[in-house]
């Protein structure tokens, strides 16, 4: 594995760290500035937290058609367009009306940030030659936007409102972006490093990938309904720290998994390491069930830092088990589930405060992980014998 990167690689990473950075950061500064605007405007919290629903929707269905195009143009493009549009996006949200006004600006900064992640993480593949550690240190990046947007958000809604944070938050996107817009990138065409790394037959290399789906689409499920509960559980259950910090510290621990995930990747079977990560993460969501004050918060930071810090590990399989002509149109689809079908656990979250309450999403959570560490035993036992391992540039 190379010990530094070229200067190409380095302004791929670039790039694509701010697109990651960006689009995770905009769609979780909502859930921290919906406990706000309920406060504000006297609604229920389950109600204002719905209101994320379609932005949720986009960010993860329009991933697929974004694959798709990204597999017939350049990605670096698409990664572009989407640095500077999020930015743009979160500054409309700052003016929208309350209600129905607020579910259209949020789906437009879902349209934008679905753009990043067929796109980005195509573009790495492709053009990094180190691809675990490229990962890992662009799912740093995604995991610094998760841990810093609700701290960010709850600190500078404090001091000027919601309305004042997303202006602040939309500003800096937006100088963000094309501060890295317009790194000169050279990007081989999709196919053009198309060889046979698979040991598999386009048949089981399908049923593979198939199965993959299946648990990456529980993981979907798994991390939205976390991210969108943990503020507001934690405004109940950890009184010592502010919701808004709380979330952050556990996010934070996050990025320490994303870089190791990242790291072993390149040298560890990913099978194996699939299924380790997902066991190690489960019983630390349903402590988070019946924990309450700091013992809380440090169940909730071990099962970010696996179920996180597994997300390297996972887009090594998708890049393993795609050709490389259609690896925009492979990591497409894993969005499209991870963060369209993704989304149905906000409706989800928004019946357990209903009807039962929030330490109830955990429980539910952790019978989501359990299915997915099924499925991640399903595929080592398919390819038993079979290491799978990271290569890199391919």
């Amino acid at each position: 594995m190379a010990d530094s990167f070229s200067p190409n690689e380095r302004h791929t990473l670039a790039l694509t760290a701010v697109g990651h950075f960006g689009a995770h950061f905009a769609m979780l500064a909502y859930p921290t500035a919906a406990v706000a605007i309920a406060r504000q405007e006297s609604l229920p919290l389950g109600s204002v937290l719905g209101w994320s629903f379609l932005g949720y929707l986009i960010f993860g269905l329009g991933a697929l058609p974004v694959g798709f195009l990204t597999d017939h143009v350049r990605a670096r493009w698409v990664v572009r367009t989407g640095v500077v549009g999020i930015g743009a996006a979160m500054l409309l949200v700052a003016w929208a009306p309350v209600g129905r006004g607020l579910v259209w600006a949020l789906a437009l900064v879902g349209v934008f940030a679905s753009l990043y992640h067929p796109a980005g993480l195509g573009l790495i593949s492709r053009t990094v030659r180190a691809r675990g550690r490229a990962l890992g240190i662009n799912g740093v990046f995604g995991n610094v936007g998760i841990a810093a947007a609700p701290i960010a958000t709850e600190l500078i809604t404090g001091a000027v409102g919601w309305r004042g944070a997303y202006l602040a938050l939309g500003a800096f996107l937006l100088a963000a972006g094309l501060a890295v817009a317009f790194l000169p990138i050279s990007e081989p065409p999709p196919g053009s490093q198309e060889r046979d790394e698979h040991h598999h037959g386009d048949r089981e290399r399908l049923t593979l990938f198939l199965i993959l789906m299946v648990a990456m689409t529980l993981g979907g499920l798994s991390y939205r309904a976390n991210t969108v509960a943990q503020p507001a559980y934690y405004a109940e259950r950890v009184p010592q720290i502010g919701y808004g910090v709380a979330t952050s510290i556990a996010y934070v621990v996050g990025t320490i998994g994303q870089y190791l995930g990242g790291r072993v990747a390149d040298r560890y079977d990913l099978r194996i390491l699939y299924l380790g990560f997902h066991v190690l993460s489960l019983p630390f969501v349903l402590a988070m069930s019946v924990l309450a004050g700091l013992p809380l918060l440090v169940a909730a930071a071990g099962f970010v830092f696996f179920s996180v810090g597994m997300q390297p590990i996972e887009n090594s399989l998708v890049a393993r088990f795609t050709p490389d002509r259609w690896r925009s149109t492979g990591f497409g689809l894993k969005f499209s589930v991870v963060f369209g079908i993704g989304a149905l656990s906000v409706r989800g979250v928004e019946m357990f405060i209903e009807q039962y309450s929030l330490a109830g999403v955990f429980v539910a959570v952790g019978g989501v992980v359990a299915l997915l560490v099924a499925m991640a035993s399903l595929l080592a036992w398919r390819t038993r014998g079979r290491p799978i391992l990271n290569q890199a540039g391919a």
